[in-house]
């Protein structure tokens, strides 16, 4: 590896030391290597330090902080403590396909803009009732225009790769307490006032759904993203599709077209990107 990293991985963690392995090798195993691998622990209460500190790749850094109870203040100190040129961001139960920083990286050095994000495939706590299910986003209703991701955010935080410099301009991410679970998306908007957000149509993070996720157990989430809207001047009455999602009939008629779309349609042109 390069003395100074082209590339820094973020991932803040709490209580996770049961899966945080498993998303930590699948970082690790990229076939593009110039990176570093920032750990920021957010208080947690398990063997969370001894999991990360058994690695010996010197990639690999911890961070320990005291609980502040999200994601956003953990990732802020990791942007600031990164070296590298770009950023991407990993859940820590969530799994990469070990092409995916070379894609990224490809797509963004040819294309002169400061982000991308891809597909990903959804896995555990899930059903065709949930409302996490099959790959997604499909790339025919892939939307990253403002006003768009005000209404509904599409793109998977696991998958965002980002240039540093980007940050300078719109910040990094709220703090706000009220934006807890939501953090990301109002990053996203932000992005989308002074760059063209980038798309690869390929399935490139497995992405675990649980059912004790900040945002599944957030049960004022609609009030959050109505808050999230009126902090951009987002003056539509429209419902979040977060309401939507509570339909049971809609939920399945929609995961059942993703399953048809996923196994029929994007499996036989992507066939051998698809991570499986």
């Amino acid at each position: 590896m390069n003395s100074e990293p082209l590339v820094s991985v973020i991932v803040t963690t709490f209580n996770r030391a049961d899966l945080l392995r498993e998303t930590l090798d699948s970082i690790l195993s990229q076939t593009y290597n110039n990176f570093e691998l920032i750990v920021v622990d957010d208080g947690s209460t398990d063997n969370t330090e001894k999991v990360v500190k058994n690695y010996s790749d010197s990639r690999v850094q911890y961070i320990k902080t005291d609980n502040w109870g999200g994601p956003a203040r953990p990732r802020n100190i990791g942007i600031k403590q990164s070296k590298g040129e770009y950023i991407a961001f990993c859940d820590d139960d969530d799994l990469w396909n070990p092409i995916k920083l070379e894609m990224q990286i490809n797509r963004l050095s040819n294309s002169g803009h400061s982000m991308v994000f891809t597909m990903q495939k959804q896995f555990g706590a899930t059903s065709i009732f949930s409302n996490y299910y099959g790959i997604g986003p499909l790339p025919f209703r892939v939307n990253t225009s403002t006003n768009s991701l005000l209404e509904h955010n599409c793109i998977p935080l696991s998958s965002v790769f980002i240039k540093k410099s980007l940050f300078d301009g719109i910040g990094n991410f709220n703090e706000k307490k009220s934006f807890v679970a939501i953090e990301d998306n109002d990053l996203w908007i932000r992005a989308s006032r002074v760059t063209k957000i980038e798309f690869i149509p390929d399935i490139l993070v497995l992405h675990r759904v649980s059912e004790s996720s900040i945002y599944e157990s957030r049960t004022n989430i609609e009030e959050c993203i109505k808050e999230m809207r009126e902090t951009h001047g987002y003056g539509s009455k429209k419902k979040s599709v977060e309401v939507i999602k509570k339909n049971v009939i809609y939920l399945f008629f929609r995961n059942l077209f993703n399953l048809i779309y996923g196994n029929l349609f994007y499996r036989s042109i992507y066939g051998s990107k698809v991570t499986e």
